[in-house]
C-alpha cells in the first residue's frame, strides 16, 4: 500500500518519507519519531498519529524478541540519552532514566523504547522489561589546550 493511504499523507509528504528511507505503511509504523522527524522537518505529533494509523492500516504486530536480549543488544549511553542497537537495528536518542525505579517506571513506561541505569541497563522495549543489558558510557574527552610559547615566558617571567 502507498503512504498516501493515510489520512493527511499526500504526494509531497510522501516523498520526503521516502527520501527519509520510509516506504512502506509497515518502516513507518516502526520508525522511530525523533530520528524521522529530523530528517523529513515533519512535526512529532503529525508522524505520531500517521504511525498509529499505518500500525492500524498494516495490521502492525509487536516483534516478539525469542532470541537472549543480552546477546543481541548493545547500548551506548551518552548523557541522558541513548543509542540502543539490537541486532542490526539501531534506536536512536532513546531517553535514559536514573533515579528511584519505582518513581520512574509509570513515566518509562509511557515511552516507546527507554532505557533505565542503576547498577545495570534495564531496556523498556514492546510494552517488556529487558534486564541486565550490557552497556558502555560514552566517554567525553577534554580537549587540553596547549599554552603557547609566549604564555609560557610569561609565566616564567612571573617566578
Amino acid at each position: 500500500m502507498h503512504l498516501t493511504v493515510i489520512k493527511g499523507i499526500g504526494k509531497t509528504y510522501e516523498k520526503k518519507l521516502i527520501d527519509a528511507g520510509i516506504n512502506s505503511l509497515e518502516e513507518l509504523a516502526i520508525a522511530d519519531l525523533n530520528e524521522l522527524a529530523e530528517k523529513t522537518g515533519i512535526s512529532i505529533n503529525k508522524l505520531k498519529k500517521w504511525k498509529a494509523e499505518a500500525k492500524r492500516k498494516a495490521k502492525y504486530k509487536k516483534a516478539e524478541i525469542a532470541e537472549d536480549m543480552a546477546k543481541i543488544t548493545t547500548i551506548e549511553i551518552d548523557g541522558n540519552r541513548a543509542r540502543v542497537k539490537i541486532k542490526e537495528v539501531i534506536h536512536e536518542n532513546i531517553p535514559v532514566y536514573k533515579g528511584n525505579f519505582e518513581e520512574l517506571k509509570d513515566s518509562i513506561e509511557k515511552e516507546e523504547m527507554a532505557v533505565f541505569l542503576d547498577k545495570k541497563a534495564s531496556l523498556w522495549f514492546n510494552g517488556e522489561w529487558y534486564e541486565n543489558l550490557p552497556y558502555k558510557m560514552k566517554i567525553k574527552k577534554e580537549v587540553v589546550k596547549k599554552k603557547s610559547f609566549l604564555e609560557i615566558l610569561k609565566e616564567w617571567w612571573k617566578k
